[in-house]
């Protein structure tokens, strides 16, 4: 055991205290860090370009020329606009606020644009006031024919070429709107008060926990439980456990190509040398992993949502890497062992790397039915488990609870019998040189031992 220690102790040091390690996981996560800070600075500075110019409207009817103008109304705009970030904020706090920040009502704080009759004797917006819009003398024209009120058409806008595409999409929906608001005016109905009478209450939503906690479970967090909290886990999962890999694969390759494998097995067994180098890039997974989380448990306890993700949530984390390490971890070593450059290797990658993109293919159904059919089949089904049981153990369904024990149990078994096979490979293919062998080889090498 201690000669699987020193090795393992060797090759975590020659890895972990190299200047590209060091950058690729502290320097690239500050780096990551200090451009999303920068970017929220300059979006919490940066101020939109005022709208300003004049909309020539063509309205046979007349009914739209008064609910473009309220519509576009400095003062309405602004009341749509604290509306959108106070709708945002009950529904997903802070995070969605940010996010609806940058719709286009919520982003324009300077609109100035006044709402023109025009004259038009056709279909569409008159080739004269296209004119204007070219040559900039007009932001804008558009033509709302009388069916667009029945809602038996579409209005037409033609907007100058310079305009922002928030800015279009504004004009857009005031439009939009100000033809709604003439609907209603014609049948009589005050679209104030029938949009009062629609508009869906908020509901603040609480779940009660088993402990008899009780924490918010507005729609913007059930998104963020359901969908994107998974996916960053399985993310973490998948990023550590094949970093430290394919660390493992080159390693390997470079000790047997330049003779320092032979160097080693004159002190050590290939079995003993397998598996320190295992435990050795298992503990830089580890370094990887708790860098990365510790990051994402700095960010939830910044925006005060730790609850997001508990403190079991976090351990299973831990231990569904290793398993998804010492999954992938015996292949790469017996590939390395089989193979002399790193060429050869990538095309007996190639099978595996696919069955191992699974999860992420299977993430969005995963993440939306945690206990449904493709999910639970897929859970105990190695290589592949532990990145689908961190997708449901994260995700906001719950998992049955005899069903995390018992896929403990079984990864410990598959990896054991991946371990038994890939020593055995490793043990043959150590020492060959020449032509890569094929899968089948491998497996043949394997039986025979």
């Amino acid at each position: 055991m201690r000669r699987v220690l020193s090795v393992a102790r060797r090759d975590f040091v020659a890895t972990v205290m190299t200047k590209a390690f060091f950058f690729a996981v502290v320097g690239m996560p500050l780096l990551l860090l200090s451009v999303m800070v920068g970017a929220g600075y300059l979006m919490g500075t940066h101020e939109e370009a005022p709208l300003e110019g004049r909309l020539a409207l063509v309205d046979p009817t007349g009914e739209v020329l008064a609910a473009a103008r309220r519509e576009l109304d400095p003062v309405h705009l602004a009341a749509a606009r604290a509306k959108i970030l106070e709708r945002s904020k009950a529904l997903g706090g802070e995070m969605l606020q940010g996010a609806a920040r940058m719709l286009p009502e919520a982003g324009v704080d300077a609109v100035k644009v006044s709402v023109e009759v025009a004259e038009g004797d056709g279909e569409g917006v008159p080739e004269a006031l296209r004119a204007q819009v070219v040559a900039g003398e007009l932001l804008a024209a558009a033509y709302v024919p009388e069916a667009v009120i029945t809602g038996e058409a579409r209005l037409q806008l033609v907007v100058r070429g310079d305009v922002d595409s928030d800015h279009i999409t504004l004009l857009e929906r005031r439009l939009g709107d100000a033809a709604v608001r003439a609907r209603l005016a014609r049948r009589g109905l005050d679209p104030d008060e029938t949009r009062t009478l629609i508009d869906r209450p908020q509901t603040e939503t609480l779940r009660a926990l088993p402990d008899g906690q009780v924490v918010g479970a507005s729609s913007g967090l059930r998104l963020i439980k359901k969908s994107v909290i998974p996916a960053v886990f399985m993310m973490l999962l998948w990023a550590g456990a094949f970093a430290a890999g394919q660390q493992l694969l080159f390693s390997t390759i470079e000790e047997k190509s330049n003779k320092l494998m032979e160097v080693l097995l004159s002190a050590i067994s290939p079995t003993q040398l397998m598996a320190g180098k295992i435990i050795g890039q298992g503990l830089v997974g580890l370094v990887i992993l708790s860098v990365y989380s510790s990051l994402g448990v700095v960010a939830l306890v910044a925006a005060a949502r730790f609850d997001l993700v508990g403190g079991g949530t976090l351990a299973l984390l831990a231990v569904y890497f290793l398993m998804a390490y010492f999954m992938i971890a015996p292949v790469m070593a017996a590939i390395g062992s089989a193979v002399s450059t790193v060429h050869e290797a990538n095309a007996l990658l190639m099978p595996i790397m696919v069955l191992l993109m699974v999860p992420l293919a299977l993430w969005f159904p995963i993440s939306q039915d945690p206990n449904g059919w493709i999910a639970t089949i897929f859970s105990f089904v190695p290589p592949v488990m532990p990145f689908v049981m961190v997708l449901r153990v994260a995700a906001d369904g719950g998992v049955p609870v005899w069903q995390i024990p018992v896929t403990l149990v079984w990864g410990v078994v598959a990896i054991a019998g991946l371990v038994w096979v890939a020593a055995r490979v490793f043990r043959v293919g150590i020492l060959m040189e020449g032509k890569a062998p094929s899968l089948a080889e491998m497996w043949r090498w394997a039986r025979v031992g």
